[in-house]
């Protein structure tokens, strides 16, 4: 069940710096709700160059990982628990 998806956010004319940003956000699918959320959100702060959003790309991805390495652990401690009783 898919209820979000990536999106780029590119305003060429940033109302705060008169030059380009960009960001990405997590774009909710319509008809979709997870524990009550349901609005776009940012996943990282408007950046002013490619450079700058590769990065926060970078560390978004790195994180992701950390949180699958998390679940797996999870998931395979719960699997163990009921696969022993």
């Amino acid at each position: 069940m898919e209820t979000s998806t990536f999106a780029l956010a590119y305003v060429e004319k940033d109302p705060r710096t008169k030059e380009p940003s960009a960001s990405v956000y997590a774009k909710e699918m319509p008809g979709k709700d997870f524990a009550g959320i349901t609005s776009d959100r940012l996943l990282m702060a408007p950046c002013l160059n490619f450079i700058e959003l590769d990065t926060q790309i970078r560390r978004l991805h790195a994180e992701l990982d950390e949180i699958r390495a998390q679940a797996k652990k999870k998931f395979y401690r719960a699997h163990a628990a009921t696969a022993g009783v």
